[in-house]
């Protein structure tokens, strides 16, 4: 694409071609941070923790990913309980995680579609909840999730397939657990990753 630009004398055509170089590029960088991402948690060093603010951790990842939702005339919304909770853990990767479930309920989401971001305290346990009015998942496709490089076929969305297995290693990594099913608020994907209360 960078040297379709340098050749191109039409100067729309070479916009174009320097936004896909850009647009190639950012996929790059997002598929060497997840391979990063995991290479660091298989290594099997324990990440340092401090008590995260899940409320503040989830404004800031819904905060990032709001103009992308906007453009596609999406609905992103954030529930936060009265006195968010705290878990120990590490920020940079909590964050990864919560962005990589935001990012993924935005991406195979149709245009005009509600994702929903809940942070609370319930059954027994700290929640973080991302719920989304999309397609859902087939049962043998949920199976799959977590497998590296799998990906959902005949979406048309861009990725590495390396989202889910970045979840749910950080989510072991800190102790919670990730149930995926049908959202009853949405009707499309609602993925939960809950913490023990006092952990």
């Amino acid at each position: 694409q960078a040297q379709v630009a340098l050749a191109e004398p039409g100067e729309a055509a070479r916009q174009h071609a320097l936004r896909a170089t850009l647009a190639g590029c950012d996929r790059a960088t997002r598929l060497v941070d997840q391979l990063l991402t995991l290479s660091r948690l298989e290594a099997g060093v324990a990440p340092p923790l401090a008590p995260v603010d899940l409320g503040a951790l989830a404004q800031r990842v819904v905060a990032e990913l709001a103009p992308g939702a906007i453009d596609r005339g999406q609905t992103l919304g954030l529930d936060l309980a009265a006195d968010t909770p705290r878990v120990q853990g590490n920020e940079a990767l909590l964050g990864a995680l919560l962005r990589n479930l935001v990012d993924n309920a935005l991406r195979y989401s149709p245009d005009g579609a509600e994702v929903r971001v809940a942070v609370a305290r319930a059954d027994g346990q700290v929640q973080v909840q991302v719920d989304d009015s999309g397609p859902g998942l087939a049962k043998a496709e949920l199976a799959r999730l977590g497998e590296r490089f799998f990906r959902v076929l005949g979406t048309g969305q861009s990725g590495s397939g390396l989202g889910w297995s970045v979840v749910r290693r950080i989510a072991a990594a800190h102790g919670a657990r990730v149930a995926v099913g049908p959202s009853a608020a949405l009707g499309g994907l609602a993925v939960t990753v809950g913490w023990p209360v006092g952990d």
